[in-house]
């Protein structure tokens, strides 16, 4: 459950703040005036001013800001030793003044009147094996066409060198476009796709597309496969969990960001398919977390809560055999159609610690 930000700061009173600031190591000069001791920046002197119309603080000494209360919370906790992200100062405020004001997140509401398509929900409930494969190519000899040495443009985005060695990653000067070899979770080559840099093939909707060298066309089904197993799987199966992305830049951000723990893999599009969800459950996981762009670009919007829809069908395919969660931007943390790591590690634990779970769905249970 989501926690609104602002009803939450409009709730407090001057007693709050009080408890608020007394609990973050200040005290009050006058017991008739709200100037607290500047535990902003950890100074000595009482410059720190509380307006209660406009329920905003300003120091008047070596910061001189104006800042909100969580502003507050997050610079006193980090002079402490502690880097609380806003959604923690939120949490931080809620527990400490026992104001839980829920954000009715859009999520929330379409979960919990998602529960009228049985038909769609009970067919995910056999665990029946999928015999379809994805054929290797077995002539690897096309990468003699590619640079093996990663774009710059990846380089900027903070995917290093060892990680796209790691994957294969290379460059085709021909067609401008980065090289993303696509492995079965056997390690076998099943297909090569290609990221387009020049703006006209992006902006034709040619962004990722199968890489075509001379006649050969390099495509496979996507909807068979799940992008980066191969390496991954070590990980997912040690730590019994897995974090679905759409596109391999994800999971390649997350192997700088994790390493050997990175459990993430791809589904290479915007959905996840029934031999998805089989690879899924071949791996013997215990919790999945759903990590799909932002396709909404104001979370209270028509747009959100059709989006929503969709997310929660796909949990459901997952929830009846393990926990599920979903990532949901209530915080305005990223961008519209940008992934949860886009931001960086620090933004995708942010999600992570404010995550949705995902109850398995009993008929006749609403939940």
């Amino acid at each position: 459950m989501a926690l609104d930000k602002d009803k939450i700061k409009d709730s407090l009173t001057i007693e709050d703040i009080k408890l608020i600031l007394t609990d973050l190591g200040s005290d009050m000069k006058m017991a008739d005036k709200l100037i607290f001791q500047t535990v902003c920046h950890g100074g000595s002197k009482h410059k720190l001013h509380y307006y209660e119309s406009s329920k905003e603080f300003h120091c008047y000494t070596d910061c001189g800001k104006n800042m909100d209360v969580y502003q507050v919370v997050i610079q006193a906790k980090k002079l402490q030793g502690f880097d609380l992200t806003f959604y923690e100062a939120v949490k931080y405020i809620a527990n400490l003044t026992g104001k839980h004001y829920s954000a009715d997140s859009t999520l929330d509401k379409v979960n919990s009147h998602i529960i009228d398509d049985w038909e769609f929900i009970n067919k995910y409930r056999k665990r029946n094996e999928i015999n379809k494969k994805i054929e290797p190519i077995h002539n690897l000899n096309v990468f003699q066409l590619f640079s093996p040495y990663g774009h710059i443009s990846w380089l900027n985005e903070g995917i290093s060198h060892e990680t796209m060695r790691k994957f294969n990653i290379g460059y085709y000067l021909r067609d401008d476009r980065i090289v993303i070899p696509h492995y079965d979770i056997e390690s076998n080559l099943v297909g090569i796709r290609g990221r387009a840099m020049r703006k006209e093939d992006v902006d034709s909707g040619r962004k990722y597309m199968p890489l075509i060298v001379g006649k050969t066309q390099y495509s496979h089904q996507t909807m068979l496969n799940l992008y980066g197993l191969h390496k991954t799987k070590d990980a997912i199966k040690r730590l019994k969990k897995i974090a679905l992305f759409e596109s391999e830049k994800s999971v390649l951000m997350c192997e700088d960001f994790y390493g050997d723990n990175n459990f993430s893999a791809a589904i290479c599009g915007s959905s996840l398919s029934r031999f998805h969800v089989q690879l899924v459950l071949s791996l013997d996981v215990e919790e999945v977390f759903l990590c799909f762009d932002k396709m909404y670009r104001d979370s209270d919007s028509k747009e959100a809560e059709i989006y929503a829809k969709k997310i929660m069908k796909f949990a459901n395919m997952l929830s009846p055999y393990c926990t599920v969660y979903v990532l949901w931007d209530d915080f305005e943390w990223i961008d519209y159609r940008e992934a949860p790591c886009d931001r960086g590690k620090k933004v995708l634990e942010d999600f992570m610690r404010a995550k949705y779970e995902v109850k398995t769905i009993n008929e006749g249970e609403i939940v």
